[in-house]
């Protein structure tokens, strides 16, 4: 299965250990851009610049399943922010299973939006997210 991995840009170095974590289980996985562009802000002028929105889109589309590493940030457990959350709902519409690491964050006002968009909380239970693929 592709898989494709997603975060806000302050963890993309976390990623590699889930990211050979799922390969060695013989999943493919796609990464957000790596080209060191999480040193700078996360502003609107790199993110146009670098096309990083478009690129990673078209990542999610080539994928069977979308994983979520939402790990704390900004002092919310499992924060999911602005890109994350434009990138489940892409998944979402084109019906793509959306995995969590960790649960919905109760103090975004956005959370109704990322509940309906019915994203599975998996942890690192890489044998959970096999179990539904086959389905």
């Amino acid at each position: 299965m592709i898989i494709t991995l997603c975060s806000s840009a302050k963890f993309f170095e976390k990623l590699w250990e889930i990211k050979k974590s799922l390969e060695e289980r013989g999943h493919e996985v796609l990464l957000p851009s790596m080209k060191d562009f999480h040193h700078l802000e996360e502003s609107s002028l790199a993110k146009i610049q670098h096309d990083l929105i478009n690129e990673h889109f078209q990542k999610i589309e080539q994928s069977q399943a979308v994983y979520i590493a939402n790990f704390d940030k900004n002092g919310i457990a499992g924060y999911i922010g602005g890109n994350s959350l434009l990138e489940m709902g892409l998944a979402f519409y084109k019906k793509i299973p959306i995995f969590l690491l960790n649960n919905i964050p109760q103090q975004l006002n956005y959370k109704e939006e990322i509940i309906a968009l019915n994203p599975i909380v998996i942890g690192k239970d890489w044998d959970k997210l096999g179990q539904v693929l086959k389905k």
